[in-house]
């Protein structure tokens, strides 16, 4: 047993139940017996609750079992592992855990609905950690696995793929494009082994993609969590799309320019190529540049880079809007999303869900976050 989990004890319905004839006994004789409540005992063998310690002893003088006998000892549920971070840098707070951990176990109710799981896991790193030259060595390995170490830029294709190998199922989001909402959540259920990755829809393809590979940093690397998590996923996506050798070659060319707002149109050009942040290669620039003890280059006052960045942003459409052309899907196209765009096989379950059980909408708002009109309509469409 590891240390710091406490057991959890129930009743061990099968024996008491198989010793209460002998003893001439039924549920309802055996409340009267040690004057307990019918209820009470209907609660103890559906497992609901367990007798007092006083009871226990009563039960077992009554039907003849010892304590080690009646009372059965197991371990909790392994707990949803949650990676999840808001918006321009806002802190996480307990709340909001505790929110994403009560997905996680909405979840496993929609396990049984997926597709039957391969017998083998998908590799994970050994012993992920943060530092420059271990995360560079990892970005290099899985640009080779995903076959894009040639290529000048990673796409989204490229990404979703290496999703599905993994394993993990995408969810696409609609989470709103306000500051306010997250980017994307990741939840890995240990006893499943199934990672599940939200991926907000209302975010701009360079917010998308970084997104996009920072949860690909997570899934990778699923024994990591909290900070430590945090940092390992946003150097990992730093490299995957903007790896060392780019950085370098980048830098030769930022030093032989003089003037600085040339400098950072330099970058601004470089991350349109790429579809990501000209934030991602400043701060791959300066990485590099501490890794291999370089002086820094005068890359302009910070707070002036980050208003140009964020107009930079504003030239690129959310996902929603490129996917749908609109702002708001309709439940159908929202749901065929996911197979057309992430071959994810996330609504197909869903659907399965929807049509055996009860309540639909209402399991939709929770996991989804959609208002609970979008969430029936959404609900209806899967039961078709």
């Amino acid at each position: 047993m590891r240390c710091g989990v406490r057991m959890i004890k129930a009743l061990n319905v099968r024996a008491v139940e198989e010793a209460l004839p002998r003893a001439g006994l039924n549920q309802s004789g055996l409340a009267k017996a040690i004057g307990v409540s019918r209820e009470s005992v209907s609660k103890w063998f559906k497992g609901e609750s367990i007798p007092q310690p006083d009871k226990l002893l009563r039960i077992g003088m009554l039907v003849g079992l010892t304590f080690e006998q009646m009372v059965v000892s197991s371990l909790p549920e392994a707990v949803p592992v949650v990676s999840f971070r808001r918006k321009a840098a806002r802190k996480t707070k307990d709340v909001h855990l505790d929110h994403a951990r009560e997905t996680g176990e909405l979840l496993k109710r929609l396990v049984k609905y997926l597709p039957e799981a391969p017998l083998t896991q998908p590799p994970v790193l050994k012993e992920p950690r943060s530092d420059y030259d271990y995360v560079q060595r990892v970005a290099v390995d899985i640009r080779k696995e995903m076959g894009v170490e040639d290529k000048a830029v990673v796409d989204f294709k490229d990404l979703i793929a290496k999703f599905n190998r993994l394993h993990a199922v995408i969810v696409p989001a609609l989470w709103g494009a306000q500051e306010q909402h997250g980017n994307a959540l990741n939840i890995y259920l240990p006893d499943s082994g199934v990672t599940w990755v939200f991926l907000n829809l209302d975010s701009t393809a360079v917010d998308f993609k970084f997104w996009m590979a920072h949860e690909l940093g997570h899934s990778l690397a699923p024994s990591l969590g909290g900070e430590e998590g945090e940092s390992f996923a946003d150097a990992f996506a730093q490299a995957l799309l903007y790896p060392d050798a780019k950085a370098a070659a980048l830098r030769l060319r930022l030093a032989a320019i003089a003037n600085t707002g040339l400098r950072i149109k330099r970058i601004h050009d470089e991350a349109k190529a790429h579809v990501i942040s000209p934030y991602t290669i400043r701060l791959a620039v300066q990485a590099y540049e501490v890794a291999n003890g370089l002086d820094p280059l005068d890359l302009g006052d910070i707070s002036l880079f980050m208003g140009s960045v964020k107009t930079f942003c504003k030239g690129f459409k959310t996902i929603t809007q490129t996917l749908f052309k609109i702002d708001v899907p309709k439940p159908a196209d929202y749901a065929a999303c996911g197979k057309d765009a992430f071959s994810s096989s996330f609504f197909d379950a869903l659907a399965a869900f929807c049509k055996a059980e009860e309540g639909t909408e209402h399991y939709i708002h929770q996991v989804l976050g959609l208002p609970l009109p979008d969430s029936k309509a959404l609900s209806e469409v899967l039961r078709q």
